[in-house]
């Protein structure tokens, strides 16, 4: 699981503009004729909302981040494929850009996420293993190198709150659990691509690793997977200085634009800073903002800062 660190020297605007600037253009006839797979995506008048409820965009991205990176590290511990943990990361995207974070707690709701896409996912996981699971994981949920110690045990009796949030979050998204994850596109583009196998082994581990960062922030729920697995490839394509069908626009053989890949690439910096600025609130002593308590607390905090 790819953690940003502060010392990565990853410039975005750059690798956005370079995007954007390209001009080669492929020949039609090598276009890949693949099925494409989609995704219920954000639309803007549910983004527009989402930024009513009193909470700041800052805040609103922050928690999104923290929720998502709490899915990746409970889905880990829990030790589900990343497919499934994708999955449920982006039904939590999905159940909170429709009902805010000021009415349900991020603990609550991750775990409730893990229990749904464990089901349609079709992986056995006991929902007691799912709740020890998401404890453990919030005694360090971005990953800067806390002890992670199981609080108590769980039993059947401890479930009714995952049942209640399961049933608040299926009739949320009217019980509409489609997901598709980039994650098996991202493996068909680079087949489709011819890569060979030794290049294709070291973009598909760094793609991997950029699908996984934006399972942590809304990217997953404003484009679609093919868009983001390509955008996956070409990143990890440069960083590893390899030239995939001689500098052609291949993206395009697979539905995608340059202006989408571009937007996800300034969203994947946005990702990164974000990460740095609550890593650095946890590494200074403060609590993850995990619960509506907390939340409620951290409004508190920014109102403060700003009548400085």
């Amino acid at each position: 699981m790819e953690i940003w660190d502060e010392t990565d020297e990853v410039n975005f605007d750059l690798l956005a503009r370079e995007l954007l600037t390209s001009t080669i253009i492929m020949d039609h006839h090598k276009r890949v004729k693949l099925t494409r797979l989609t995704n219920a995506l954000a639309t803007p008048s549910q983004l527009q909302e989402s930024q009513t409820r009193g909470l700041t965009l800052s805040l609103v991205s922050s928690l999104h981040y923290l929720g998502g990176s709490l899915t990746q590290i409970g889905g880990a511990i829990l030790n589900i494929p990343a497919p499934a943990i994708a999955a449920s990361a982006i039904i939590f995207h999905r159940f909170h850009l429709l009902a805010g974070f000021l009415e349900s707690s991020i603990r609550d709701t991750v775990a409730a996420c893990l229990y749904i896409a464990s089901k349609t996912c079709e992986i056995p996981v006991r929902p007691s293993a799912i709740l020890a699971a998401v404890d453990m994981a919030s005694d360090d949920p971005l990953a800067v190198g806390g002890k992670r110690i199981p609080k108590r045990k769980y039993s059947h009796a401890n479930t009714e709150t995952l049942d209640h949030w399961e049933l608040r979050i299926l009739t949320t998204l009217a019980f509409d659990m489609h997901v598709v994850t980039p994650y098996t596109l991202c493996f068909e583009y680079l087949v489709a691509m011819n890569v060979d196998n030794e290049r294709q082994k070291i973009i598909a581990q760094r793609a991997w690793n950029y699908i996984n960062d934006t399972m942590k922030t809304k990217i997953c729920i404003l484009h679609q997977p093919n868009v983001i697995a390509a955008t996956a490839i070409w990143l990890a394509a440069r960083e590893a200085d390899v030239e995939l069908l001689d500098g052609e626009k291949w993206w395009e053989a697979f539905d995608v634009d340059t202006e989408d890949m571009g937007h996800v690439v300034l969203l994947l910096r946005e990702g990164r800073n974000i990460a740095i600025r609550e890593r650095d609130r946890v590494v200074s002593g403060r609590e993850p903002t995990l619960t509506i308590e907390d939340v409620k607390e951290r409004v508190l905090e920014e109102a403060s800062l700003s009548s400085w």
